[in-house]
């Protein structure tokens, strides 16, 4: 009997404790869902979703924070020790690999190598675009415009910004929707990979060279601080200029589009297929972004 009564009270008090143990940790985990703490130093707590917005404070790594609202990777947020609200960088806030945040860090760069698809491919209705092509036609503009902004990306990782493909992959992404994209993600930078060809006006053994264009006055800026970060390269510099491409003149955010070498030039189209020649474009640009950053934050 006693025995009896033991084993149904066990069970009971068992039952009762699975319940506690799993209301609290239902409750913990409902508590501390929107909570983050901060990975790296030197976070900045800003007045608004983006690079742009003033700094309020520098938060030291291991900051806690709660997370009230997401706009596009960028988060607003209470601190837990003084209830200052602000916004941070998701990716900043978060990286757990990040030991100092910089500028760039907080930055959003969307990377758009031209071109792409299959041109007997129909992709949203329009053609597939294989860009312009060597002197022999075997190669083409979208094969290189990709691994070029593939480089890129990956010389960017270590600072900590965020960085947005168009594409990665062989397909067409319509002109409109590229500063679309930028706009949406409140991007920092847009930078559009081409590479030129000579016309019948130019001999394609003369034709040589990198040109960088901007169209919006936001990108002058931008495309400046590229054109001379790109002066480090094994290539001619033809300057930089505005030009009027869908890319640029309906870009919202700022904007560059950049033509490092011309691909039916022999001479330049070696280089242009090299991976060395790669690597240096995406560090010389790594470079001009942290300059361009650095400064653009010292104006606020």
């Amino acid at each position: 009997m006693i025995k009896k009564w033991l084993l149904s009270n066990l069970i009971g008090v068992s039952i009762s404790v699975f319940v506690l143990m799993t209301t609290f940790g239902l409750v913990y985990s409902l508590a501390n869902k929107d909570k983050i703490s901060t990975g790296p130093d030197n976070v900045q707590l800003r007045s608004g979703p983006g690079l742009q917005y003033r700094s309020l404070a520098t938060l030291k790594r291991g900051t806690d924070l709660i997370v009230l609202k997401d706009d596009q990777g960028w988060y607003q947020v209470r601190r837990a020790d003084n209830e200052k609200v602000g916004w941070v960088a998701s990716w900043v806030a978060k990286s757990h690999t990040l030991r100092h945040a910089t500028p760039i860090s907080e930055a959003t760069i969307v990377l758009d190598p031209g071109h792409g698809g299959n041109p007997n491919k129909r992709y949203n209705g329009l053609s597939g675009d294989n860009g312009s092509s060597s002197a022999d036609g075997k190669y083409h503009e979208k094969t290189y415009t990709l691994r070029t902004a593939r480089q890129v990306r990956d010389a960017l990782a270590p600072t900590g910004a965020r960085v947005l493909m168009t594409r990665d992959s062989d397909v067409l992404v319509p002109l409109l929707d590229i500063p679309k994209l930028a706009t949406k993600y409140h991007a920092d930078a847009q930078i559009s990979f081409h590479f030129d060809h000579a016309g019948d006006e130019n001999s394609a053994t003369d034709a040589t060279g990198i040109t960088q264009y901007y169209y919006q006055e936001n990108g002058q800026a931008l495309t400046s601080a590229l054109h001379n970060a790109l002066n480090s390269l094994p290539m001619t510099d033809r300057g930089m200029d505005t030009a009027k491409y869908v890319v640029l003149n309906r870009a919202s955010q700022p904007a560059t589009l950049l033509e490092l070498g011309y691909i039916n030039n022999p001479s330049d189209f070696k280089k242009i297929q090299s991976t060395r020649y790669q690597k240096q474009i995406a560090n010389a640009i790594t470079k001009g972004l942290t300059t361009y950053f650095d400064n653009e934050a010292g104006k606020k």
